[in-house]
């Protein structure tokens, strides 16, 4: 393993793993890559959620999909149609077991299991240091965060969450329907809710999440399941925990550097991290997609922003302006843009999707008072 590499990958997460999947799909796929990561993927130690209209490039591995979720908060609880969008699941495991067969029939892509010590751009593309050795490419693909966020400068939220994937011993889900949001839980001056994921009539992921920087023990995180399943999941009645799942996104308008010279930056550590929801994977693939078509026409890979997406970075600020800063509460606020717009428009908002149209139609449905304070504040702070 030495020489020179046309692409070094840094980090074998979502954002890695999809970049060297899409390039080996593409008229690129006889370039010499090298995917470093701290260790193999074997484990199903996460879940990806998202929402698209049409099938993606790992719709063969969606392990559930769903056309209608509730939404509960006090006494609303519709269940909402969707369509056209599909609610979907990806299990982690799925997704590392897909990438490595497709990465196994690839002689061109070498791998190493390592800490990357540091990249550095030099004259003629970049130089990686990682498990002690140095290698070169023409460019590196990054996904692992090297820095450093000064939460005190930025809205800054964590999305702290943990879910049990349990079994019951008889049928007590509707695998048609799932649950999207329920503010049903002492909010406690945060934004608290559960979400439910059946799979089948005995088998679903009962998941927690939390908007705030105060972190819980896993004991706080299990009896707030446990509550919930009790108060709120009636059919449920003897059932097994076969896996959990616990982990934290950072919500925040920090900006993350897309790239440093030939170093280009991924998944959250690029920004793809959508900062008023969490959402990742779909930014992934559409970031993935948009710098190998790039490559392909012989064009750098350095992608520029979308405008919508330049779009939803100035709604999130505001929204986490509102929500770190207590102007008003979180599931109130959710439950006024469910009560008030067609699903779609939210769900096609949140992926940065919308029209300007659909964002000045939500923008009246919000308290607008609170969002025009936030504003003042965000001015005053650029000044």
């Amino acid at each position: 393993m030495n020489g020179h590499y046309d692409y070094i990958v840094t980090g074998g997460g979502a954002a890695g793993l999809s970049l060297v999947r899409r390039l080996l799909h593409s008229g690129l796929s006889d370039r010499r890559i090298l995917l470093i990561d701290r260790e193999p993927k074997n484990r199903n130690d996460r879940t990806w959620c998202f929402w698209e209209t049409t099938p993606g490039p790992f719709d063969h591995i969606v392990h559930h999909r769903w056309q209608r979720l509730w939404f509960h908060q006090g006494d609303f609880s519709p269940l909402l149609d969707i369509a056209p969008y599909e609610y979907k699941v990806i299990r982690g495991i799925d997704f590392y077991r897909e990438t490595e067969r497709v990465i196994a029939g690839a002689p061109n892509v070498e791998r190493l299991h390592g800490e990357v010590e540091s990249i550095r751009n030099t004259n003629e593309g970049v130089e990686v240091m990682a498990g002690g050795q140095k290698f070169s490419a023409s460019w590196c693909f990054n996904s692992i965060f090297q820095g450093s966020i000064r939460k005190e400068r930025v809205n800054y939220l964590d999305q702290h969450f943990r879910g049990w994937f349990i079994r019951t011993e008889t049928d007590a889900f509707d695998p048609g329907q799932a649950i999207l949001m329920d503010f049903r839980t002492p909010q406690y001056g945060e934004t608290r809710f559960l979400y439910v994921l059946p799979f089948s009539p005995r088998e679903a992921l009962v998941e927690t999440a939390i908007f705030s920087n105060n972190h819980l023990t896993p004991e706080a995180y299990d009896q707030i399941l446990r509550q919930y399943i009790a108060g709120h999941l009636p059919g449920v009645g003897h059932y097994e925990i076969v896996e959990t799942e616990q982990g934290n996104i950072p919500m925040t308008d920090y900006v993350f550097p897309r790239h440093n010279g030939r170093i280009i930056h991924l998944g959250m550590a690029g920004g793809d991290t959508r900062a008023s929801t969490g959402y990742t994977f779909l930014n992934i693939q559409r970031r993935v997609e948009q710098i190998v078509q790039r490559m392909e026409k012989g064009e750098d890979p350095l992608a520029p922003e979308l405008l919508p997406r330049k779009r939803s970075r100035i709604h999130d600020r505001l929204l986490l302006h509102v929500l770190e800063k207590e102007l008003y509460p979180g599931d109130v606020l959710f439950r006024q843009l469910f009560e008030r717009n067609p699903p779609a428009r939210i769900l096609a908002f949140l992926n940065a999707e919308s029209t300007v149209a659909d964002e000045l139609a939500l923008m009246r449905t919000a308290p607008v008072g609170r969002f025009m304070q936030a504003l003042a504040a965000e001015l005053l702070r650029v000044r």
